[in-house]
Formats: structure tokens, sequence, C-alpha cells
């Protein structure tokens, strides 16, 4: 059982490498600090929170600080998420209306 949880562990770790790799421009673009990109849980981090709750952070970083554009990219970043299938949730660190276009899209 260890081996197999093993084996899916690496799997996931390089697919969210995958999807780092090739956004990694849109990562920068948004303004969001390389902790971001740490894990899918770092990630999930910031998408329920708006900041990093359960991860120590130096930067102090939260998403209300971004600009409009960079608030944008973050919004298709996180469209981006969830299009190659990593299971939805509704990122609270968007906004409402932001939320429910995500959600009409990934729940319905």
């Amino acid at each position: 059982m260890g081996l197999r949880r093993s084996a899916d562990q690496s799997r996931a770790r390089r697919q969210w490498a995958g999807f780092v790799a090739a956004n990694l421009e849109r990562f920068q673009t948004a303004g969001l600090p390389l902790l971001a990109t740490q894990s899918v849980g770092h990630w999930d981090d910031l998408l329920l929170h708006g900041y990093f709750d359960y991860h120590e952070d130096p930067s102090h970083f939260r998403v209300d600080q971004l600009t409009t554009d960079q608030y944008d990219a973050l919004v298709g970043l996180v469209e981006s998420y969830f299009v190659v299938g990593y299971e939805y949730f509704t990122p609270l660190a968007l906004k409402i209306e932001d939320q429910a276009r995500l959600s009409s899209r990934f729940e319905g």
C-alpha cells in the first residue's frame, strides 16, 4: 500500500510541476510569489484564503494587493488549473462574480 501511495504522490508532483512549467509566465504576470508554485497544497491554500494561511509566507502576500491586470491574470490561471483537471472547489480568494462564473462552468 505504501508503494502505491508513493507512486501516486510522485505522479501528482510531476503533474503539478508540469502545470507550473506550462504556466510560469502566467504566475509571474499575476505577480504571485514563488511560494504559490511550491505544491498543489500551497496553491490551494492561496486560492481558498487569498493568502497563505497554512504555509509560512515571509512576504505576507495577499491577493487583494494585486493590480487589476495581475488579478485578471490570476483569474485566467485559476481557470486553467481547473480546465486541466484539478478538482474544482470555490476559490474564495477571487471576487464573487468570478467565483460564480467558474462555479457555473465547473460545477454545472
